[in-house]
This record gives structure tokens, sequence and C-alpha cells, in this order.
């Protein structure tokens, strides 16, 4: 699954680097227009993350009609169901995570945590709905739902009940048998089930060092023993993600980008004569990556979903021979971002979520037989007519040292010749993920209200090859926030841009690159909102959760050997250079980056009788999910930018 992310100056040439003073320009004409409201927007219903019965008859999916995110199913018909006649498998005063049929379709398995805190419980509800058992029944535990075994007998499980720093692997009954969990994999590190053999007695799990480093276990499941099947230390970063045994059960498929730019589909030996560690024999090679795969249940059919510039491309192999997979077609699906797939028991349909920019997600279903895509649900879109929603254009901007960075634009549709229109630059979190063209109330309201949205994947994002990837770690993460430069001052040099008036916006690794864009140039920045943001790493690394600080050091640098780089990185201490108006936004209970990194900057900024908003959740972790708080907390940001960008008289200058 893709990661998703939140998604929200003086005229320069793009070969320009450094301040200069802005040549004179017409004066300030933008004026608000008439979109969508806010509120209209967010309360547009949403049907994502899908689930096909073993008969492909139903879909489970999650869906938002209530404020969060819920389990609804459909009976599969040849119309799309409207909302009014889905059925709720669950009434949950929390957000539910996922939700996903046992394979012989005696139970529908989902994940909730409370208040954000991702504390996961596993819960299990039948098929037709009704009450839910909570399998795991301890809130202060993290649970990561892995598999389920093929029989629908056995589910597995990583959790940090042992240690809160290290996930080891369970199994326990799917049903109501009395026999407790039983762990089969502990250790220290990052451990998650993905994938049973058919016959049930091994367990594939992903050991994870780092988002960009992982190896590939193989657990017997009776003996409670693993083998590391690509141990790789002496390599460097190597990723490894969503293993599959093959049908004959004597190889993994998994994508991995080993000895190459690009995620690409490969093959694991696990006969038990092969060597260990494995090289994995690369059976697809396309100079794109491949974000989410899926085996049907009976191994003959693999679906595979492209990354091409963040849109996504569905392709479907025949892989019976797994050496040598035949690509037997690309469904004709409409463009825009794919994150989840399900095949049915007889792999004869497949289910996927499709959002694009200018309609939110919808459930798809694809005859794999014919290669027809229909849509399955149709959402309460709020009245929205799509129709005046806004697709972005692909950018390319050349950074200070030539790296070129990608961006999406989106630009209000009746902006008149000579008319110029303040601009938010979004930017995604991270850093490891790639801003794609969802849909997003908040750019679609900006741009509907006369704002130009730029959305860029600075170096260090995913999807456009390993290298790219990595020129962010470490010691050269500020260069990052020069790519951000670099882009303000490409939107400086158009003729629709209002050049004194560009903000910058982002959340969680994105709320840090506000932060540090605002203290590194600020120059170029006419206001700024940080999201659960970072403000200052060493407290950051200190007080995040604790099986997510060594994930986090191997991006940004450790507490013990970094400390130096983590303070200079730091915007906190630069605190006093910040010139832009802020608006601030965290949840309470986020255990990623703690509410501390937001009253951190806040109080620093206060002191300094600096203008600053600070809206804080009690009942939020990392974002905002309740749609009434995102009504408040978007509604204040862009009447914050209406005030500081939007005016009739320029914002304050930059002191010299």
């Amino acid at each position: 699954m893709r990661t998703r992310s939140l998604a929200l100056v003086f005229a320069l040439t793009a070969a320009c680097s450094g301040a200069q003073r802005a040549p004179t320009t017409p004066a300030f004409t933008w004026r608000p227009r008439s979109g969508p409201a806010m509120e209209q927007l967010l309360n547009v219903h949403r049907a994502s993350a899908p689930a096909v019965s073993p008969d492909g008859r139903a879909v489970a999916f999650l869906s938002d009609p209530s404020g969060l995110p819920q389990p609804w199913a459909i009976t599969v018909g040849a119309d799309p169901v409207a909302e009014s006649a889905w059925r709720r498998l669950a009434t949950d005063p929390e957000r539910v995570q996922f939700v996903r049929y046992a394979p012989d379709g005696r139970w529908l398995f989902m994940g909730r945590d409370h208040g954000g805190d991702e504390n996961t419980q596993v819960l299990r509800v039948a098929p037709a709905g009704g009450a839910a058992t909570d399998l795991t029944a301890a809130p202060e535990v993290k649970h990561l739902f892995g598999a389920l075994s093929h029989d629908g007998r056995w589910v597995a499980y990583a959790s940090n009940a042992r240690s809160r720093g290290d996930f080891d692997v369970y199994v326990r009954p799917a049903g109501d048998e009395p026999t407790a969990p039983r762990r089969v994999l502990e250790g220290a590190g990052h451990h998650e089930a993905i994938d049973f053999s058919l016959d049930g007695r091994q367990l594939a799990v992903l050991h994870e060092r780092s988002n960009f480093d992982q190896d590939v276990l193989l657990v017997d499941v009776a003996a409670a023993t693993a083998r590391n099947l690509t141990e790789h230390a002496a390599e460097g970063d190597v990723r490894y993600t969503s293993p599959r045994f093959t049908r004959d059960g004597r190889s993994l498929f998994v994508v991995s980008d080993r000895g190459r730019e690009h995620m690409n589909l490969a093959l694991l030996d696990v006969t038990p004569t092969a060597p260990a560690p494995a090289l994995p024999r690369f059976v697809l090679d396309e100079p794109h990556d491949l974000d989410v795969i899926e085996l049907s249940p009976d191994g003959a059919t693999l679906a595979a979903v492209y990354n091409l510039d963040g849109w996504s491309q569905l392709r479907l192999y025949d892989v019976t021979d797994p050496a040598h997979p035949r690509e037997r077609a690309r469904p004709d699906v409409p463009p825009g971002v794919i994150a989840s797939l399900s095949f049915a028991a007889d792999g004869r349909s497949l289910v996927f979520d499709l959002s694009r920019a200018a309609s939110p997600e919808e459930v798809f279903g694809l005859d794999v037989a014919t290669n027809r895509v229909s849509r399955l649900t149709r959402s309460d879109h709020a009245g929205i007519d799509e129709s005046a929603l806004v697709e972005p254009t692909l950018e390319r901007v050349r950074s200070f040292d030539g790296t070129e960075v990608s961006l999406l634009l989106y630009r209000p549709r009746d902006l008149a010749p000579g008319e110029r229109a303040p601009v938010v630059v979004q930017v995604h979190g991270g850093p490891e993920a790639q801003f794609t063209p969802y849909f997003s109330p908040v750019i679609q309201y900006l741009v509907g209200h006369g704002y130009i949205v730029a959305a860029p994947n600075v170096r260090g994002s995913t999807g456009y090859g390993k290298h790219f990837s990595h020129l962010d770690d470490v010691a050269l993460r500020e260069d990052s926030v020069r790519d951000l430069a670099a882009v303000n001052r490409w939107l400086r040099a158009r003729p629709d841009v209002a050049a004194d008036r560009i903000a910058v916006m982002g959340g969680s690794y994105g709320g840090y690159m506000v932060l540090a864009a605002l203290t590194l140039d600020p120059e170029l920045w006419a206001a700024g909102c940080d999201i659960v943001g970072i403000a200052n790493f060493r407290t950051f690394l200190e007080r995040t959760a604790l099986y997510r600080r060594a994930l986090r050091e191997a991006e940004y640098g450790s507490l013990a050997r970094d400390g130096e780089l983590l303070d200079r990185i730091s915007p906190i201490h630069r605190v006093d250079r910040i010139r832009a108006p802020l608006f601030v936004i965290h949840g309470a209970n986020d255990p990623r980056v703690p509410v501390t990194e937001a009253e951190q900057i806040v109080a620093a900024l206060r002191q300094r009788n600096h203008r600053v908003e600070y809206l804080r959740f009690e009942n939020e972790g990392h974002g905002v999910s309740r749609r009434e708080n995102r009504i408040r907390a978007y509604g204040d940001v862009v009447r914050f930018f209406d005030e500081v960008l939007g005016g009739t008289r320029a914002p304050t200058p930059p002191a010299p």
C-alpha cells in the first residue's frame, strides 16, 4: 500500500540562485473565487481499501459517512451501488484502518486504534456485520495485521507486547478455538508477517531496519524457527516488500531494488536446499517502481501497479511459470492512483480503489477474462460538480545542483491574462514518500478559491529511483530544503504568480520542511502552515514511539553519533530567522511526532511576539482524521492564508 501522504519572492529565472531585487511587476490583482465550499469538499465521502469475498459476490471496504473510516460492504452488481444501499459491518467510535475477508469466507478482520494513538487492535466480525470480537484486547500494544492461512484457520500478526521497541510475530486461530496466540518469531527490530505458504507450514516475514532496508525471513510455523533468505548487511540498503508464495511453494515473489534503481519483481528460492542468503532472480525489470502487487489465490495471475510519475498503471501477468511472467493486459483504468488490490478466490475478478485529483476514491472491479473495468461504489459526493475540479499538470524544475525535481501544478481555471495569484507549495511527508495526483479536498478548495497550488517531489522522494531517494540522507538533509527554494524561484518567474505571496504547507516530515524553509530562506516565503511537523530532531527522536526510533535514525541520524548534526538541522535553533506568519496544527495523541514538537516552536515564536496560530486536537494523533476537526482546522488555515496572502495590501516585506 502506498503509502499516501497529506496532500497540501522576487522573480528569478530557474537558473538563478540567491535573493535578488524584484523587477517591476503588474499590481496584485488576485480575487477570491467562489468554488465549492471547504465544508462541502470535506463532506465528500470516499470508498477505499477494498477486499473482495472469496466467491467474488461481495466487497468490503472503508468509507467515512460518519466522519471517520468505518467498514461497509456491497453486493456486486451490474451498476455501481449507491451509498444508501451499502451495509455497515460494524459501528465503532474510532477509525477503522483495514478490513479483510478470511479465505474461507467465515470472517472479516479489521483493525482500529484509539484517538489516533496507532495502537492497532485486531478485531473479527461476521461477514453480515454485527458485534466485533477483539482478538488482541491490549490497547497499550501496537499490532500489525499480517496474514491469513489459505484454509482460513489461522491468522498471523506482529506486536510489540514483549518489548515496546520490537515486533515479534504471533499465530492464533482465526475462529473461537480456545488456543492462546503462539509466538513463532522473537527478535530485536521490526518484523511483519506477510504471507502463509499454501500448506500453512511456512510464513514469509519482513524484517525492516529502515524504510529503505529490509530482509525476508522464512519462518517454520510449527518449529518457531526462522531462516533469513536475503541477509545483505555488507551491501548497504536493499528494499524488499510484498513477499508472496508461488503456487508450487518453491519460491517467493518479492519486489526489490537490489542492484538496480527501481523496485521490480523477483523470485527468491525457498527450497530447503537453496543457499541462504539467496540472490533474488529478477523476472520483470522496468524503469519504473512497482508499487503494489497481488497474487491470485490460485497462483496463476499477478496484478501489478507501476508508478509512472505518480500515476498508477495496472498490469496483469500470467505467472503459471513464475520464472517467466507473461503480460496479459494493461486494463483501461482512468488515470489516477491505485493503493490496494484484492482477488476473488477463483482469480476471475479483481477489485481495487482508485483516486483521481478531481474525483474521490471509489472501488472498481476488473473482470480478469475480459479486462472490463467497472465502478462498483457510488459514494455521496456532497453535490460536488466534479467537472469544476482541477487536474494538475506535471512540471519539472532544475534545482541548485542541476537535479531535476518534478511537481504537480494546480491552477485556477479562470485566471485572466496578466492576473497574478498567490501560491501554496504543498510538501509531502515521509520523506520516503511521493506526492501523487490523489483527491485532496484542501487543494481543490484552495484552487477553487483562487490559489495556485504546487506540490513538488523534492530529493528524498520515492518513485524516481534509489539514487534520488538517498540524496537527502543524514548530512544532506537540507539539500531537499534547497529544492523547495528552487521551486519557489521557478514559481516567481511565472507570469501568473504573485511573487511576494508564496506560502509553504506540509504535514509530518513536510511540517519539518515548512519550518526549515522559513528558517533557511526566510526572504522567499510569505506564510507557512506546519501540520504535525518536527521542530527539533533531538527531542523528536528522544520522544517518538520506541519502535520507531531506529527506523527514523536510519534516515535522520543517530542520537548517539550525530547529535551535533541533528541540532544543526533543527529549525528550533534558527527560530529567530522566521519572518513569515505561521499556523501550527497537532494532535495530542501523536505517537510519531509528539505534540511537544509543535509546542516548542509555538512557544519560541510567541516569546518573540511573532504571529503564530496553534490548533491542538485532544482526540487526534498523527494528522487530523475526524471530519469535524478537519473542517475546523482547514477552514482556519484558509482564513489564515486569505489574511496573509490574499489581502489587497502586500504582505509585510522581510526585514533587511
